[in-house]
């Protein structure tokens, strides 16, 4: 069995605490670089803004007129709260620039499904969407462990989906983990397969199939009978 992969996999988050304001994307969706895939509330931050604004002006009007009367520590003291509103203005209109979530490049939204958390709370750092490359995908294959002897000098094979069993692609081994993974039907070894050619457009990542790697010519008697043997040799071991 085999599964697709993508070698680049990106994260998008919440930059700030707030409520989903708008969902543009779904998963299995074709994204570009730049695209908007969703948007937050900006009421507050508007408010914030417009507070900041106000304040920042009226500790400016305190200091010309402290510095008017040779005010200095009056004059000082509107200097530093006219600082303050000034971060908090720059804070709420850096975090306006943030309320829309961009794909940072093209690629296919794998998770996201937001159209039912339309007005839900997210904190800052939940992850909304992973965004994967669609062209730099390759081949987990698992293969088992009494087989994996047989692949370790070879390289090349083929896949075929699930979904298009009719259409055979090229692969070629690129890398064996060194650790077995246990599953459900026993040990296996991680397999990345190099896709020989370029991607189809129908690919997505998480697709599996079946993927069949070459490890040279055996005699008939030798296919039907090693497994057997095999199993003979352990169970009569002593």
């Amino acid at each position: 069995n085999f599964i697709l992969r993508s070698d680049e996999v990106s994260f998008l988050t919440a930059p700030f605490d707030g409520y989903i304001d708008e969902a543009l994307a779904r998963p299995g969706d074709l994204v570009s670089a730049g695209q908007t895939l969703l948007r937050l509330n900006t009421r507050d931050l508007l408010l914030e803004e417009s507070a900041a604004i106000a304040d920042l002006n009226r500790y400016r009007r305190e200091s010309e007129k402290a510095r008017a009367q040779n005010g200095l520590a009056d004059m000082r003291i509107a200097d530093a709260l006219a600082d303050q509103a000034q971060a908090r203005l720059d804070l709420a209109r850096y975090r306006l620039q943030q309320s829309d979530i961009k794909a940072a490049f093209d690629g296919i939204v794998v998770e996201g499904d937001l159209d039912e958390r339309l007005g839900a709370p997210v904190k800052q750092g939940d992850a909304l969407f992973r965004l994967a490359h669609i062209d730099t995908l390759f081949v987990e294959a698992e293969v088992p462990e009494e087989d994996i002897h047989e692949i370790l000098e070879k390289k090349t094979g083929e896949i075929a989906f699930v979904s298009r069993p009719n259409l055979k692609f090229p692969v070629n081994i690129d890398q064996v983990e060194p650790a077995a993974v246990s599953r459900q039907s026993g040990n296996v070894f991680l397999v990345r397969c190099e896709i020989d050619g370029e991607s189809q457009d129908w690919w997505r990542p998480g697709m599996s199939g079946l993927c069949k790697l070459n490890v040279g010519d055996r005699r008939i008697i030798w296919i039907i009978t090693h497994r057997t043997v095999d199993f003979l040799r352990l169970w009569s071991w002593w």
